[in-house]
């Protein structure tokens, strides 16, 4: 096992303690003042670049929300507003095809050519998983630890993002997502993604 800490969590109390200690440790090993320093700026470094992180996942997973929610009235508002226009006495297919208003419905995909594309990140509440539904029921979602064969069922979801909240993880787990319809599996499961956990 490595001195340094690999839970973010834990390496940053870590790094805290390294500097409160450092006096002591400083006058038992005669340390320079230029290398007391150096500890304390890359302890403080390390709080820094932690923090700037954590708030910076915060603000993207809050961002993604707002932009999710408006999406979904956009889409509405302006699905509306162009089946109003179609039914304006003017309108033609020709203007339809022109601005691309005809719906492409009728023209879906084999469906044992679908395959999810999978992403994952680190957010606030655990690991992130994002997927496109692709007109399907939704996901079963598996998990294994990096390196094992066997995978573990976590859920059924009907709706992106699925967060994977357990705690007492450590190191490098998979994922992959499989489409659902029906309690049936549907097309090819996702790409494997990786993910730390601790």
């Amino acid at each position: 096992m490595g001195i340094i800490p690999k839970s973010i969590s834990e390496l940053v109390a870590w790094s805290g303690l390294q500097t409160s200690k450092r006096p002591n440790v400083a006058a038992q090993l005669k340390l320079t003042e230029d290398e007391v320093e150096q500890g304390n700026l890359a302890d403080k470094k390390v709080a820094q670049v932690c923090r700037e992180a954590d708030d910076a996942m915060t603000t993207a997973t809050a961002k993604v929300a707002t932009r999710d929610a408006y999406l979904k009235e956009y889409g509405t508002a302006t699905s509306a507003r162009i089946a109003r226009y179609k039914t304006n006495p003017l309108y033609t297919e020709a203007l339809g095809k022109d601005c691309q208003w005809l719906s492409t419905d009728g023209a879906k995909p084999d469906p044992n050519s679908l395959k999810p594309d999978l992403s994952i990140a680190r957010g606030p509440e655990g690991f992130v998983l994002k997927w496109e539904k692709l007109d399907q029921d939704g996901v079963k979602v598996f998990r294994r630890r990096a390196g094992e064969t066997a995978w573990q069922y976590l859920a059924f979801d009907s709706r992106s993002p699925y967060i994977d909240t357990e705690t007492g993880l450590s190191g490098p787990y998979d994922y992959y997502v499989q489409l659902m319809n029906d309690d049936k599996p549907v097309g090819q499961p996702s790409d494997i993604v990786t993910a730390v956990h601790g």
